[in-house]
């Protein structure tokens, strides 16, 4: 076979981007409407999921949740870039835990799917690392004030 060349099959992405409502016009009042209507208490939240077949083929599904002001226009221009801030910090920190996910699905795919479990579980733990280590986010700057 002239020119055969080995294609290395590399995980499957999916990226799912889910809101949930905010409508307060202060900092404390928008902390506290994300704690009540945030995911599982949470002011976000990133679900990785990795599934393989018996042939390896892997796929990643990424889901974030994110609050999402119902007016941002309605905010007093210091709240508003205050907020701004404070997503942009959110989703840099959520999107540390959906690389988790795609690096557990890399190390399955190089263990030729031997011990996905195993991976599944240390990845998840680095999920738990991560928000102790950085305050859920708040060491890296996902605070509202």
């Amino acid at each position: 076979m002239l020119g055969a060349t080995m294609v290395e099959a590399k995980p499957k992405i999916s990226v799912v981007e889910k809101t949930y409502t905010v409508d307060a016009t202060t900092a404390r009042a928008m902390v506290q409407q994300m704690g009540q209507r945030g995911p599982n208490g949470y002011w976000a939240y990133t679900d990785w999921y990795v599934n393989w077949t018996g042939n390896c083929d892997l796929s990643v599904k990424i889901t974030y949740t994110m609050p999402k002001h119902k007016n941002e226009a309605k905010l007093d221009p210091a709240v508003r870039e205050n907020w701004k801030t404070f997503l942009a910090a959110l989703r840099k920190h959520e999107e540390k835990h959906g690389a988790h996910g795609i690096q557990a699905a890399q190390e399955i795919e190089q263990t030729k799917c031997a011990d996905g479990q195993a991976v599944i579980k240390k990845w998840s733990n680095q999920d738990k690392v991560l928000d102790k280590r950085t305050d859920h986010g708040k060491k890296e700057g996902v605070v509202l004030k």
